[in-house]
């Protein structure tokens, strides 16, 4: 008895050994999934070769976002839920007109919120309150000419309390890892900003242009 086999049937041996296999070759798939998605997303010109139309569209009645008119005196601004749609965005600039136009803003930026627009940093200012507003989109997607917008040109942010108009003061380009556009407390009204170039062929896009854009027009907080 003491000498007796202890490693199992034949079956049990092999459902052992295939157990490990299975787990491996699952997390080849799922790891081969989540990169074909990254490259897909990364692509220089998947965006414009399938066209928005091609994407998930999304419009105010899909939200419910109501654009205001401008108040009479802006006391405070609304009460605005993580996830929810508050304005839109429209670029124009004198013989311009492109793709930047009635872009939806939501409130925050992470990955599902731009797959449907614009996303407003969560933290940031917001229009009318004083301080920087910071929104970005994705390069494939609603900002693709971010980095063609001049100097001069005027972004119009409609909101559900009222409109904002600013003029791009200065267009730079930053390396992924600098941080200093997302600061909410520098001297600019508005920064736009996504990743760059557009036409990277092929490779992961590791910089960003940014707009820094100062106010021309809109109701402020007490004022």
């Amino acid at each position: 008895m003491e000498g007796r086999d202890r490693t199992g049937s034949p079956v049990g041996r092999g459902v052992a050994l295939t157990i490990p296999f299975l787990l491996f070759f699952a997390g080849v798939f799922c790891l081969s999934m989540y990169l074909f998605q990254t490259v897909v997303e990364e692509s220089a010109y998947f965006g414009l070769l399938v066209g928005r139309n091609a994407q998930t569209e999304v419009a105010d009645e899909d939200t419910g976002f109501i654009p205001s008119g401008r108040p009479n005196a802006l006391t405070e601004i609304p009460s605005i839920p993580y996830g929810k749609q508050f304005a839109r965005i429209n670029v124009t600039w004198e013989g311009g007109g492109w793709e930047i136009k009635n872009i939806p803003v939501f409130l925050g930026a992470d990955k599902k919120l731009l797959k449907k627009g614009a996303g407003m940093s969560f933290g940031s200012s917001f229009p009318g309150e004083g301080g920087c507003t910071i929104i970005s989109a994705h390069v494939t997607r609603d900002f693709a000419q971010l980095e063609d917008t001049p100097i001069g040109a005027v972004v119009l942010v409609e909101t559900s309390y009222g409109p904002y108009a600013y003029r791009v003061r200065e267009v730079k380009t930053a390396k992924g890892t600098d941080r200093w556009y997302m600061d909410a407390g520098q001297k600019t009204d508005l920064v736009l900003y996504t990743c760059y170039p557009r036409d990277n062929g092929g490779k992961r896009r590791t910089d960003r242009c940014v707009l820094l854009c100062d106010l021309i027009d809109g109701a402020e907080v007490g004022r």
